[in-house]
């Protein structure tokens, strides 16, 4: 048995030698969603996130267990309702936090029980609907002074009602939606610090954003499985003096506007899964970034090495799948001796 134990103990410290002596990878870069929040299984990019894959074996779920409905009171007591009907039996105003998440993608979710939500959960400060074949949202009919996160993931969301500017106490706000666009009376959402708007089909960028001058923390991403995207975008961020943290992903952009650089709070800036062939002057030269993932780009060679010569950031760069081999990879590293260089993929 001993001898056993000794040549476990060995291969171990085997196994770490080895990996001490690997060239740093890809650390998975944290979940970002605009609501902190976010993390749910979301159909995301890795916006400023990798999401690891795992497969899970399980047993067939009940189907009384396919859809859960949750919340709290406004006297702290958690609820967890067994269907839909029971919910629409009970006393709504007194719910604090609401949400349905469905197991099941596809499912539906009455509008009319979602109305009645709207309409009589008056003191209701969070509402989450996730993974129900929603395609309309429905009215926001008076002013709500309470909601002040909203979380609608994986539905089936195109638009949004012109109502939601009702929603004035609104501060977190994650659409995972193929929506096409904003309202105009988006923009009067003045209260929103975190704004979430992936799997989105826009073909231009949101000017309605460029009103919610208090945003600390936006994130895009166009849908994977449309050829769709922004291309560019307006050169109006210095109206975003508040952001600290963006990420605009598989959008088709090329090049970043100059305003940019007035931003001087940003500290954590994605841009993967676009079509850079340089890292952009306007990031490079931002003092205050820290974390930068910049994956999946097609960046070609010589100009990349002399843009990445222009960074005065210090942090983490986060290259993945970029083409580079592993002594071009050394190269960047070399050059940004202030900055952990991770990548992955390599070719030698």
């Amino acid at each position: 048995m001993k001898k056993y134990i000794i040549v476990f103990i060995l291969s171990l410290f085997a196994i770490t030698a080895s990996a001490q002596k690997k060239k740093k990878k890809q650390i998975p870069p944290p979940k970002v969603e605009a609501i902190a929040e976010p993390p749910k299984v979301l159909d995301k990019v890795p916006t400023i996130e990798t999401v690891s894959e795992a497969t899970v074996f399980a047993a067939p779920m009940p189907v009384s267990n396919v859809t859960h409905i949750k919340a709290t009171t406004i006297g702290g007591k958690e609820l967890s309702f067994q269907d839909i009907e029971a919910l629409a039996s009970s006393d709504l105003s007194k719910l604090k936090t609401l949400s349905f998440n469905s197991m099941i993608s596809g499912k539906k979710l009455e509008s009319s029980i979602l109305q009645r939500v709207m309409d009589s959960s008056t003191q209701l400060e969070s509402l989450e609907i996730d993974n129900f074949a929603l395609d309309a949202f429905p009215e926001i009919k008076t002013p709500n002074p309470r909601l002040k996160k909203l979380i609608l993931s994986q539905n089936k969301l195109k638009t949004l009602p012109a109502s939601i500017s009702n929603l004035s106490a609104l501060e977190g706000f994650d659409c995972n939606n193929p929506l096409t666009e904003l309202p105009a009376s988006f923009a009067q959402l003045k209260e929103l610090q975190q704004l979430g708007l992936n799997n989105n089909l826009f073909t231009s960028f949101p000017k309605e954003i460029f009103n919610l001058n208090n945003l600390s923390v936006l994130y895009m991403s166009g849908n994977y499985k449309s050829e769709t995207k922004l291309g560019d975008l307006p050169d109006l961020f210095q109206q975003l003096p508040e952001l600290k943290e963006l990420g605009i992903v598989n959008a088709g952009l090329s090049s970043l506007p100059k305003s940019l650089s007035t931003l001087k709070k940003l500290e954590k800036a994605n841009f993967s899964y676009n079509n850079f062939t340089s890292f952009p002057e306007v990031l490079a030269t931002n003092p205050k970034l820290t974390y930068v993932p910049f994956t999946n780009n097609p960046l070609q060679w010589d100009a990349f090495l002399a843009s990445v010569k222009k960074v005065k950031w210090s942090g983490l760069f986060f290259l993945n799948d970029t083409g580079f081999t592993k002594k071009q990879y050394e190269q960047i590293q070399d050059i940004l001796s202030k900055i952990d260089v991770y990548y992955d993929g390599m070719n030698d």
